[in-house]
């Protein structure tokens, strides 16, 4: 109870001073009395209902230095601080005039030795029988360390709730057993909830998320029961729904007995520093983004030489992971780079504090790098790139430059895109142009090519060039350009367009070459090209009346030969017949002569006039199955002659296109020699079949295991009745073969054959295209 505010006491003094004693008695009670009150540590005084002090005990006298007299009366004010004087003497004047009620009031009372102390004066009314006030009963209590102790702590405490402001700090307390939740005001403003509201325990942990209660409140009991301090940083809603991080502490606090009597604790916001975090651990991130993204390796060394941070990049390149490397020494590392220039400008770097740029090979890598050493407060942060490939195609560039220069034809470079009306302009020429033109670079370079056109530079050619150098395509052309002395060059020239990294083009190359004295040739050629489709001309008239007389002649022969064979080979069997019995052995065997010499001499005839046909006659061109046609020879064969002991494998799906008869005419020929030569095998084994040549085209063939013949010899076989074999061994007029080869030529194929004496042979044939790829041939 403070300042000057009256309070009700639980009771009132009741009587005893007033009552009506017997003197004897009454001094007793009075000398009681004084000793009472001069034994109480406390200033007592008495005063009546007009203000007029009556009694004060000796602690007073002891405190004031005053006499009894001066103090008594009106006179003891003089002590009351002058800043507290009316605020006492206006309540001693309510007090007296309020009917009794009782009050205390605090006030600072000067000492003896003239310092003022802090007072707690508190006062009591004494009635009469009737209920009238007859006197004030009061004490004077020292609380002036008490008061200072408050005015510290206030001062205290207004410093913390100033520091719980600036901190978001709030204190807690949780009283045991009854588990009751105390909140300062700091924590309130925490939690968006008015000052000196109070929820209960379960409403204070109900503000965690709900998967989090269940641990607040497990930190809670374990603290309670067991005095185990915590300490956490959780999220959680305010009353207002917005959502905190708070760190929150908390301790048992025991008594004198060491039991737990309550646990009391701090919450503290620390939402900004959360926020904080999160940015700066997202900066982070989209820096080691940035840093990962990279093409360059990048790694962060500090003072004492030893890796921090090193993006992919670099891990690649250096062949080494980060467990490897995060907190190890550069030079420990990479012992093979102490010595080299890499060190060196390293610590010159680091120690001067200035950027350095270095390329160097570093020999266990087998790499070319490019280093960027920039020094930090921290130590040094490097870029490097891998240039190992760069490095090789600068290579590749200075080797390629020395070639061009050196190149017969000459190279010219222009930009991509006109400079002006009058077109691209040169930007780089070699050796070779200004040894051919006569036109130094100085002289050519920043022109324009125009500037080599002369009256006999073809201008739809160079209309042409230009149409497709503006759509970007590359061109070749014949033109005339002129040299620097006026002379007249033929140049094939090559122009293509040359294109960046990003698919850009920012070139155009042309390569030329001298086709000066090749225009020359060509026009000698042409010259003689006319020449000669003249006497080809003559030539193909002069061999088409030879053909034509060749093939009167064939008719002629072969009419004029057939009727005396027809006589011969007539009068020869009817003397037989007639004198058969009268003519001697050796007569019927001239005679059998003669008959087989008409009948080789009529298929002579034969032979020629269809090799005379084959000349003349038109083409037929269809889709032909050739596996039938030789299944059709095979069946004629067999049924000629049953008894031989043959196998013949005919592929299917055989096919071609081209004449049906004339091939037909081939498969004949080709399967009569094997059905032939195989003759005197215990088995004969022919194939008919085909395979893929090594142009993609069909080829076609025909083996056997016959006699075969000796390769010396295949230039013969397949002219004009050549023969390899007797015709005692194996009959034939040799014009099959011929005939095979002429249908086989008609229809724009080859032949050939291969094969070992007494091992079979190959023939193989193709039809000139892939099949069905035919629609007409022509004689």
């Amino acid at each position: 109870m403070t300042g000057s505010k009256l309070i009700p006491l639980s009771g009132t003094v009741q009587g005893t001073p007033g009552r009506k004693l017997s003197d004897e008695a009454g001094r007793a009670s009075e000398a009681q009395f004084r000793l009472l009150m001069d034994a109480m540590p406390q200033i007592v005084w008495m005063m009546r209902p007009d203000g007029q002090a009556t009694y004060f005990n000796q602690r007073w006298l002891d405190y004031s230095g005053w006499s009894l007299k001066d103090s008594l009366g009106h006179g003891w004010i003089g002590l009351v601080h002058p800043d507290d004087s009316l605020r006492v003497s206006r309540l001693l004047v309510q007090a007296c005039g309020g009917g009794g009620e009782p009050c205390e009031i605090e006030y600072r009372l000067r000492r003896a030795d003239g310092v003022y102390r802090w007072m707690l004066g508190r006062t009591a009314a004494q009635s009469d029988a009737a209920g009238r006030t007859t006197q004030w009963l009061g004490t004077l209590t020292d609380i002036d360390e008490l008061k200072q102790a408050k005015e510290l702590l206030e001062k205290n405490l207004s410093m913390n709730r100033i520091a719980g402001r600036v901190a978001h700090l709030g204190g807690w307390v949780i009283e045991l057993p009854e588990h009751t939740l105390i909140w300062s005001d700091e924590n309130c403003l925490i939690h968006d909830t008015p000052p000196g509201y109070q929820p209960t325990l379960e409403e204070g942990i109900g503000y965690f998320f709900p998967e989090h209660r269940p641990i607040v409140a497990r930190y809670v009991q374990d603290c309670a029961q067991h005095g185990i301090p915590y300490e956490f940083v959780l999220p959680k809603l305010t009353a207002t729904g917005r959502r905190i991080w708070v760190r929150s502490i908390g301790e048992a606090v025991r008594d004198e007995a060491g039991k737990i009597v309550s646990i009391q604790g701090a919450f503290q916001d620390i939402s900004e520093q959360k926020e904080a975090e999160a940015r700066m651990l997202a900066l982070e991130a989209r820096l080691t983004a940035t840093l990962e993204s990279i093409t360059d390796g990048f790694c962060l060394i500090d003072k004492d030489w030893k890796f921090t941070f090193m993006n992919g990049q670099a891990q690649r390149m250096l062949k080494r992971c980060p467990e490897d490397l995060l907190g190890k020494t550069l030079w420990q590392e990479f012992p093979e780079a102490v010595g080299t220039r890499i060190e060196r400008e390293c610590r010159l770097s680091m120690q001067e504090q200035r950027t350095i740029r270095l390329e160097t090979f570093y020999l266990p890598l087998k790499t070319w790098f490019h280093f960027h050493i920039y020094p930090t407060e921290a130590g040094l942060a490097v870029y490097f790139q891998d240039i190992t490939q760069r490095r090789t195609e600068q290579a590749q560039l200075r080797l390629l430059e020395t070639a061009v220069s050196r190149l017969n034809d000459m190279v010219v470079i222009m930009e991509a895109e006109p400079f002006d009306a009058s077109g691209r302009r040169i930007v780089f020429v070699n050796d070779a142009f200004e040894r051919q033109t006569g036109y130094s670079r100085s002289d050519i370079i920043g022109k324009t090519p125009t500037l080599l056109w002369g009256a006999n530079t073809c201008r739809p050619e160079v209309e042409r060039i230009l149409s497709a150098m503006d759509n970007w395509q590359p061109v070749r052309a014949e033109v005339v350009i002129y040299t620097k002395a006026g002379k007249e060059l033929w140049v094939e020239t090559d122009i293509a367009p040359i294109a960046n990294e990003s698919g850009k083009f920012t070139h155009w190359v042309a390569v030329e070459r001298d086709i000066t004295e090749r225009r020359q040739q060509q026009q000698e050629i042409l010259s003689l090209n006319g020449e000669l489709e003249e006497r080809v001309l003559l030539r193909t008239a002069q061999l088409a009346t030879a053909t034509r007389e060749l093939e009167s002649f064939a008719y002629s022969v072969s009419h004029d030969l057939r009727s005396p064979l027809n006589t011969i080979h007539a009068f020869s069997q009817l003397l037989l017949k007639i004198d058969g019995e009268q003519i001697s052995d050796k007569g019927k065997h001239y005679l059998d002569r003669i008959g087989v010499g008409v009948k080789q001499m009529g298929d002579l005839i034969e032979g020629l006039l269809a090799l005379a046909q084959l000349s003349r006659e038109q083409i037929k061109s269809e889709q032909v199955d050739l596996s039938n046609i030789a299944r059709r020879i095979e069946q004629d064969y067999r049924e000629r002659e049953p008894q031989r002991q043959a196998q013949l494998r005919i592929q299917d799906g055989l096919s071609a296109q081209g004449d049906a008869r004339l091939l037909s005419a081939v498969f004949q020929n080709l399967l009569g020699n094997a059905w032939k030569f195989t003759s005197r095998q215990s088995l004969a084994h022919i194939e008919v079949g085909s395979e893929s040549g090594i142009d993609g085209d069909t080829v076609f063939f025909v083996k056997d295991n016959g006699a075969g013949f000796d390769m010396a010899f295949a230039h013969k076989l397949f002219g004009t009745f050549e023969r390899l074999h007797s015709p005692g061994d194996f009959s034939g007029a040799g014009i099959g073969l011929a005939t095979v080869k002429r249908i086989i030529e008609r229809h724009g194929g080859r032949v050939w054959a291969d094969s070992k004496l007494n091992e079979g042979a190959r023939f193989f044939f193709t039809l000139g295209r892939k099949e069905g790829a035919q629609t007409s041939l022509a004689a």
